[in-house]
């Protein structure tokens, strides 16, 4: 289980481009297509200022135009208070 710790809100989204790392001679999967991510929205409005997405490892913070190019949104979270 992640912990999000964040505040916005929480939805999931679907990788659609595999990000990877090459640190030396090794090479990292970042997120993979096609996996399912938990993520969160932070707005102002009616204005998305940017998208944070949690990886097993890693998380990622990008803007709306980035998320675009390598995610898409599957559903809104339901939160239980």
């Amino acid at each position: 289980m992640i912990i999000i710790a964040n505040t916005g809100k929480r939805c999931l989204c679907r990788c659609i481009v595999s990000m990877e790392v090459i640190i030396g001679k090794e090479k990292n999967t970042l997120f993979e297509q096609g996996a399912v991510y938990d993520c969160v929205m932070k707005d102002r409005g009616n204005e998305i200022l940017h998208y944070k997405v949690y990886g097993d490892e890693f998380s990622l913070s990008c803007t709306d135009k980035e998320f675009k190019q390598n995610f898409v949104l599957i559903q809104h979270k339901k939160t239980s208070r």
